[in-house]
């Protein structure tokens, strides 16, 4: 018999709920899990970094203040949320003959066409919120700056 190696695989499991409560007992016990983490809705100045991101993926660039008008009518939306608000509006542009042209308008009208989560069911987001006190947060938010100083922003957050 030759040398015996021992191997020894690694393995990471991540688990996303929406309702924590619902959760058997047996997987929230000590030691099933090394940490709960808490993403919340985001802040104003992440709204605009994340539609500037959405809205770059179509080749589309909107001038700093139409994405903080946006944003700032946008406080329940989630990310996936704003990732379809950016989508819809660069559908409206291109039906409208507009391709890569968005205009603040066309913002606005989707916007109005999307009902948030967090409105919809707001009873569970304010669960989830409530839960979250006693999970990490996933990331410090984003310091309340000028869009200008959002391009340095995203350095902020490096821990």
């Amino acid at each position: 018999m030759g040398d015996r190696k021992t191997l020894r695989t690694y393995f990471c499991i991540r688990l996303f709920f929406f309702n924590p409560s619902a959760l058997p007992s047996e997987l929230k016990r000590k030691g099933r899990f090394d940490e709960n983490f808490f993403v919340d809705l985001p802040s104003e100045p992440e709204r605009c970094q994340i539609l500037k991101i959405h809205l770059e993926r179509f080749g589309i660039a909107v001038e700093d203040e139409y994405l903080e008008a946006i944003a700032a009518n946008t406080a329940k939306f989630s990310g996936a949320e704003l990732e379809t608000l950016a989508a819809e509006a660069a559908l409206l542009a291109f039906d409208e003959g507009r391709p890569q042209q968005v205009t603040l308008g066309d913002l606005m009208q989707c916007c109005e066409n999307i009902t948030p989560l967090a409105i919809q069911d707001a009873a569970s987001v304010e669960r989830m919120q409530a839960w979250s006190k006693t999970a990490r947060a996933a990331s410090s938010q984003v310091a309340q700056a000028t869009t200008k100083s959002l391009k340095t922003a995203r350095f902020r957050n490096l821990n």
